[in-house]
C-alpha cells in the first residue's frame, strides 16, 4: 500500500508539534519524518534542510499570531496588540522565543509583514525610521525579557517559592511581599505582564511627546 505523499504544510505542523513537545533541539528531520510515518529523506522532497525547517516553522507561528486587521489607529493600541499577540505565542510554543530573540531573526515572509505592520504603527508621528526601531525594540525586548523566565518548567509554584524563601529573612522591604501575597495567592503572569507594558507605553508616550529638540 503506498503510503500517502507529504506536503510541506504538513511537515511543518509536524515539526512545530515535535518543537512543542521537546524543543527546538528535539526537531531532526529523522523524529519529524517519524512523526509522519516517513523517511527523513522523504522530506527534503519538500524542505532542503533542518534549518530551512526551523524557518518555515517560525513563520507559520507568526501567521498563527499575526496581528490583527485593521490595525488600530492609535499607536499605542496598536503597540499593546502587537505586544499581546507576541507574549500569548511564547507560552503556546516556547521554542518560538528562542528562535526569535535573537539579534538575527528568522526574516521568512509573514515576519516581514509583520515587521511593517509594528512599523506602520508610528505612521503620522514626527520620528525617523531609527528611532520607530527603537521604539518597538523596547516594546518586543519587554516581552521577551519577561517571557523568558516565565516559560521555563519549573514555574508552577512559584508564588509558593517566593513566599517560603522571603518570609523570616530579616529585611522588611522583602519580607512585604509574601505578607501582601497571602498564603493561596499565585502569581499572575498576564496582570504582571499587562502592568509592565502599561508601564512601557508609557514611557514611549512621554518620548514621542517631548519636543523633537529635547530627543537624543
Amino acid at each position: 500500500m503506498a503510503r500517502p505523499s507529504l506536503s510541506r504544510e504538513q511537515i511543518v505542523s509536524a515539526a512545530i508539534e515535535v518543537a512543542d513537545e521537546g524543543g527546538l533541539d528535539a526537531v531532526t528531520m529523522r523524529l519529524v519524518g517519524q512523526r509522519l510515518n516517513a523517511s527523513g529523506m522523504a522530506l527534503y522532497r519538500h524542505v532542503a534542510n533542518r534549518e530551512a525547517l526551523i524557518e518555515a516553522m517560525v513563520d507559520a507561528v507568526v501567521g498563527e499570531f499575526a496581528y490583527p486587521e485593521p490595525r488600530p489607529p492609535h499607536w499605542r493600541d496598536a503597540l499593546a496588540a502587537l505586544a499581546n499577540q507576541d507574549w500569548r505565542s511564547y507560552f503556546a510554543h516556547p521554542w518560538f522565543l528562542a528562535a526569535t530573540a535573537t539579534c538575527r531573526p528568522v526574516l521568512g515572509p509573514k515576519m516581514l509583514a509583520a515587521m511593517e505592520w509594528a512599523l506602520a504603527s508610528f505612521d503620522g508621528l514626527d520620528v525617523t525610521a531609527l528611532e520607530k526601531l527603537h521604539l518597538l525594540s523596547i516594546v518586543t525586548s519587554y516581552g521577551q525579557g519577561l517571557a523568558l523566565t516565565w516559560t521555563q518548567p519549573d514555574r508552577e509554584g512559584s508564588g509558593q517559592y517566593w513566599r517560603e524563601q522571603l518570609r523570616g529573612v530579616g529585611h522588611r522591604r522583602l519580607e512585604a511581599i509574601p505578607a501582601e501575597l497571602g498564603d493561596d495567592v499565585e502569581l499572575d503572569l498576564d496582570r504582571q505582564f499587562a502592568f509592565g507594558l502599561e508601564r512601557v507605553l508609557d514611557g514611549i508616550e512621554m518620548y514621542l511627546t517631548s519636543p523633537p529638540a529635547r530627543r537624543p
